[in-house]
């Protein structure tokens, strides 16, 4: 009995905590997801439980998985939080461990700062535009099929780049605050990646 008390407290926690991450009242969450505010507010609180069917509408409002809904689960999107650290230390594997992890992070540290939607929007989409680039490099490389894109290749490579740039342009992403020390609990893999990032800039740009 303790146990179910605690996983619905999980659930209440959490179903509150994305609304106010999403910078959205009770009135329009419920409105959306189809109940009261009253409704929804009770489910927040953990004094109602709900059902699988409002669990899976969470699931789909908030963009994250049923089990980090019902805090079985600490990984919003399914990916399993230990396998970056599972992959090999050596050769390519540790390369792409090490990004992986940084990645990681700053995406971590940007969106526990900010209470707003902006930021978060922003990342995902800056973050979506440049797998979608990638994506495009495999498959002129013939390493996906040309049938998942509707456009050329040239031209979708070209308005991802133009999309990334006027992100860049219309956003000010990080104010100018105190330092956290959230870079240095993990200071290791982003400031791997970021002197990596500026001794490839420094060897193929910028002459001596």
């Amino acid at each position: 009995m303790a146990d179910h008390k605690e996983k619905n407290s999980k659930f209440a926690a959490i179903l509150s905590q994305l609304r106010k991450e999403r910078g959205c009242s009770q009135k329009k969450a419920a409105a959306d997801l189809g109940i009261s505010q009253a409704l929804l507010s009770h489910y927040e609180k953990g004094i109602r439980e709900c059902g699988l069917d409002f669990v899976i509408k969470c699931s789909d409002y908030y963009g994250v998985t049923t089990d980090y809904l019902l805090g079985v689960s600490t990984s919003r999107y399914g990916i399993d939080e230990d396998y970056l650290y599972k992959v090999a230390t050596d050769g390519e594997s540790s390369t792409m461990s090490t990004i992986s992890q940084g990645m990681k992070i700053l995406l971590e540290t940007a969106i526990a700062s900010t209470d707003g939607t902006d930021s978060i929007r922003y990342l995902r989409d800056y973050y979506m535009l440049c797998l979608y680039r990638g994506a495009l490099m495999l498959a002129k490389a013939g390493k996906l099929p040309s049938e998942m894109f509707r456009l050329d290749y040239t031209i979708g490579h070209e308005l991802a780049s133009a999309a990334i740039s006027l992100l860049d342009a219309r956003f000010v992403f990080i104010e100018d605050k105190s330092r956290t020390g959230l870079d240095a609990i993990h200071k290791s893999e982003l400031q791997t990646v970021i002197e990596d990032a500026e001794s490839y800039l420094m060897a193929n740009f910028i002459s001596e």
